[in-house]
């Protein structure tokens, strides 16, 4: 990517140089006014200093916007009407100038030599269109509390196959791309209320391959299962644009994502009838029957969420003591 030109000053002085920097943080934040300090921190810690901020503000409700004004010029705050996680991704890098763009939740954190590192692979390897690396899962208290999502079996960076074959243990906060390759794509699908990144990272692999660094260079929190899926699509949006770009050969990973979310959404409901949100938990079951309209569990689980609470105890066995083991 081309840098800037020199500016001639306003009063016909000497040029004064401005240049890019070598990275663009974007940060998409919504409602995260207790994680984006934390989030931030993170960042102004790293060994690597060629860095620009960029945070969207998706449309908070709460005070996220106060808490990233107190970081001043340190950051850039753009705002913007709730539109979802891919739009504010993809403004963040409309008002960035970054070579390299690094992606963070707001929820998560990096270690300190993650800019460094990363950004030394994709260097050392122009032709690469992206690198990630795996993670430190941690829940809400910051507490690690189970190990990485990425088995044996795909600790390593994939072909084009395999991405088609599964969903590939990518979080967007571990990664890094090059600007101009994102650009090529078209950005996250803005259409898609749900996990994009699925849709996403294929379209990246298109452009060229991957570099996985093994290495845990991000703490990713693992939230509250709850409010993130009853804000997600149903499966046909994304299975829609999949199947129109990919057809019969990413039948695998189009029944990977399947699984995935019922496993996920299903989990939520059961959390929460143990919370006794019962009203919430027929939400979670409704939205896992969008998926899979056979899930004979789901129907029983429908059912026994309008019996008393004793009751729900009895039936509910092995699935209501793992969904409280998941809440500790």
């Amino acid at each position: 990517m081309a840098r800037p030109e020199p500016a001639q000053m306003a009063d016909g002085g000497p040029e004064v140089e401005t240049r890019a920097p070598r990275v663009s943080v974007v940060i998409p934040v919504y409602n995260g006014a207790g994680t984006i300090g934390r989030a931030l921190q993170s960042v102004f810690e790293q060994t690597f200093t060629d860095y620009e901020v960029v945070v969207v503000d998706d449309g908070s409700t709460d005070r996220t916007h106060a808490v990233v004004k107190q970081y001043g010029d340190r950051v850039r705050l753009v705002e913007q009407p709730n539109r979802g996680q891919s739009a504010a991704r993809n403004n963040g890098v409309r008002h960035s100038s970054g070579e390299f763009l690094a992606l963070l939740d707001a929820d998560d954190e990096w270690l300190p030599r993650k800019l460094e590192l990363t950004v030394a692979a994709m260097l050392a390897d122009p032709d690469a269109a992206l690198v990630y690396s795996d993670i430190i899962v941690v829940n809400e208290a910051g507490e690690e509390f189970r190990r990485s999502h990425i088995r044996p079996d795909t600790a390593h960076a994939p072909s084009m196959d395999e991405m088609l074959a599964r969903i590939w243990p990518i979080m967007p906060s571990t990664v890094v791309m090059h600007r101009a390759t994102f650009d090529r794509t078209g950005g996250f699908c803005e259409q898609l209320r749900g996990p994009e990144d699925i849709h996403f990272w294929p379209l990246m692999r298109e452009q060229g391959h991957f570099i996985y660094l093994p290495d845990r260079h991000v703490r990713f929190t693992y939230g509250q299962l709850f409010p993130k899926v009853l804000n997600r699509d149903g499966p046909a949006s994304i299975v829609d644009l999949i199947r129109a770009r990919y057809g019969a050969r990413a039948d695998g990973l189009v029944k990977d994502f399947i699984r995935h979310q019922v496993r996920m959404i299903a989990n939520a409901g059961v959390i929460e009838m143990s919370r006794g949100n019962t009203v919430g938990a027929r939400r979670c079951f409704t939205q896992v029957l969008r998926y899979d309209r056979l899930h004979i569990k789901t129907y029983l689980r429908i059912v026994r969420s309008f019996m008393p609470a004793g009751v729900r105890r009895v039936l509910g066995g092995r699935a209501a003591r793992g969904a409280r083991r998941a809440r500790a």
